[in-house]
C-alpha cells in the first residue's frame, strides 16, 4: 500500500505541474481533484479549483458564499492588473521605437556629415550619451538579425 501511495503522489504532482504550465502558458482555466487509493483528496485549481466549479460547473457550485465572491474579486484584480501590465508595456514599447527613430536621425545625420558609408562607422564621440545608449542597443538588434539570417541560411 505503502507503494502505491508514493506511486500516487508521483504521479498527481507531475498531473498538477502539466495543470499549472497550462494555465501558466495559455492562461486556460484548470482544475484537477485527485482521490488516492486510501481517499485521501488533491486538488490543483487556477485560479482556483473553487472559481472554476463555480465557473463552469454552477449546478453543483451554486450557492454564492462569501469565499466565491471572494475569489471572484481577486481573479478579476488579476486580470485587471494583468490588462494594466500589457497597456504599460505598450506605451514602453511605443516609447522606445520613438526614441530609437530620433537616435537613428542623429545617427545617420552624424554618418552623412562624416561621409561614412556604414552607420557603425560614425564616430560615437559625436553622440550624446543618450543616443549612445540607443546606437548600442541598435548594434545588439543588427547583430542578432544578421545572425538569424545566417541561422535561416543555414538551415536551408
Amino acid at each position: 500500500m505503502a507503494q502505491s501511495q508514493t506511486s500516487f503522489s508521483e504521479r498527481t504532482n507531475t498531473l498538477f505541474s502539466i495543470a499549472k504550465d497550462l494555465s501558466q502558458e495559455f492562461g486556460a482555466h484548470v482544475a484537477v481533484i485527485a482521490f488516492s487509493p486510501t481517499g485521501e483528496r488533491k486538488a490543483y485549481g487556477a485560479p482556483t479549483a473553487n472559481s472554476i466549479l463555480c465557473n463552469y460547473l454552477p449546478e453543483i457550485h451554486s450557492s454564492s458564499s462569501q469565499a466565491l465572491t471572494e475569489i471572484a474579486r481577486e481573479a478579476t484584480n488579476r486580470v485587471d492588473g494583468m490588462k494594466r501590465e500589457v497597456e504599460e508595456t505598450v506605451f514602453q514599447a511605443k516609447m522606445e521605437r520613438a526614441l530609437q527613430a530620433t537616435a537613428w536621425s542623429k545617427i545617420l545625420a552624424a554618418q552623412t556629415s562624416a561621409g561614412k558609408q556604414n552607420c557603425w562607422e560614425v564616430d560615437v564621440e559625436a553622440l550624446r550619451a543618450d543616443k549612445f545608449l540607443v546606437f548600442v542597443r541598435a548594434l545588439d538588434a543588427l547583430r542578432t538579425d544578421i545572425q538569424r539570417y545566417l541561422d535561416a541560411m543555414e538551415s536551408s
